[in-house]
C-alpha cells in the first residue's frame, strides 16, 4: 500500500478517519487539536496510506526539542480498515523515519488503553499511565522506545 507525504487536499480524508475513531480511540474534544496539527504551517512530517487511491490511514512524526525526544503523532486507521495490517505498516514506516531522522534520541508515543498493546508489539514500553489523561474513560499511556 502506498504511503506518501500529506498534502492540504488530504485534510478532509484525515478528518473523516479521525471521526471514524471517535469516541473509542480519540476524544471528540481532541479534534480541534488534530485540526491545528494538520493546519500548522511548520508542521513536521505527516503521511497518508492509500488503498485504491483512497486515504485509509494517516500518521506523523515530530521532534520535541525541550524533552530531547522524537515521536509518533496522530496515527490512525479508518475504523472500516482496522485489524488488516495497515496500522502496523504505517507505524513501521514512521518508526523507520524516526530511526533515520532522529537516530540517537528516545522515541515516544502517547496512546490509550485501547492501543498500548499494539505499540508494545512495536517495541515501545509504558513509562506512565494517566487515568482519564485524554478524556473521561480514555487513559493516556506514555510509551518510550530507545
Amino acid at each position: 500500500m502506498p504511503i506518501r507525504e500529506y498534502k492540504e487536499e488530504d485534510r478532509n480524508s484525515c478528518l473523516e478517519i479521525f471521526d471514524s475513531n471517535c469516541p473509542k480511540y480519540f476524544a471528540v474534544a481532541e479534534k480541534i487539536l488534530f485540526i491545528n496539527w494538520l493546519d500548522k504551517k511548520d508542521r513536521e512530517k505527516y503521511y497518508v496510506l492509500t488503498v485504491a487511491d483512497k486515504i485509509i490511514a494517516c500518521g506523523g512524526i515530530y521532534k520535541d526539542k525541550k524533552e530531547y525526544l522524537a515521536g509518533l503523532a496522530w496515527g490512525m486507521v479508518h475504523r472500516n480498515f482496522h485489524k488488516k495490517g495497515y496500522g502496523k505498516q504505517l507505524t513501521m514506516f514512521r518508526i523507520e523515519k524516526l530511526n533515520h531522522e532522529f537516530p540517537d534520541i528516545t522515541h515516544k508515543v502517547e496512546t490509550s488503553q485501547h492501543t498500548f498493546g499494539f505499540y508494545e508489539l512495536m517495541g515501545f514500553k509504558t513509562t506512565d499511565i494517566v487515568k482519564d489523561g485524554f478524556a473521561n474513560g480514555l487513559d493516556k499511556y506514555v510509551m518510550k522506545k530507545l
